[in-house]
């Protein structure tokens, strides 16, 4: 059974085999269980970032040779996709992620410094943020965005 079988008709190619696949029907579904919840108390979507965990998914971008699933930028849309389509706050983040290891990958996957630290995420399946989104240490806070 491919990835593609277990989460929709859309082909999500870059993982194959059947643990994989279920860990990450895993965490759609787990997004979707808990997104009233997190749209209602406009929290972070912990569990489902759990299960993307569990399902390795926050390194689908990085290179086999730092030990990534070297995901396409398509099989990230689609994952993207179909987890917004249950919850849109972890589709966010998840693309928001991915954004910031294809940035590293693109940009300074050469450097020492960032090819261990793209092993680390592998191994940690670390979170990436952009300070540019956070109030605080970069970016915008949302009143100035209202207008409020």
């Amino acid at each position: 059974m491919s990835l593609a079988q277990a989460v929709s008709p859309i082909a999500v190619s870059a993982i194959r085999d059947l643990t994989a696949a279920e860990a990450f029907r895993h965490a759609v579904s787990t997004a979707a269980q808990h997104a009233e919840e997190v749209d209602r108390l406009a929290r972070f979507p912990s569990q489902a970032m759990e299960a993307l965990r569990s399902a390795k998914a926050l390194s689908w971008y990085v290179p086999h040779t730092f030990g990534g699933a070297n995901a396409q930028i398509e099989t990230l849309s689609e994952a993207t996709f179909e987890l917004s389509r249950q919850c849109a706050s972890t589709g966010m983040i998840f693309a928001m992620h991915q954004i910031q290891v294809a940035s590293i990958v693109r940009h300074r996957a050469d450097s020492v410094w960032f090819g261990d630290y793209l092993r680390r995420l592998v191994r940690e399946q670390r979170l990436i943020a952009s300070a540019t989104s956070e109030a605080g240490v970069g970016g915008k806070p949302a009143q100035e965005y209202s207008g409020s």
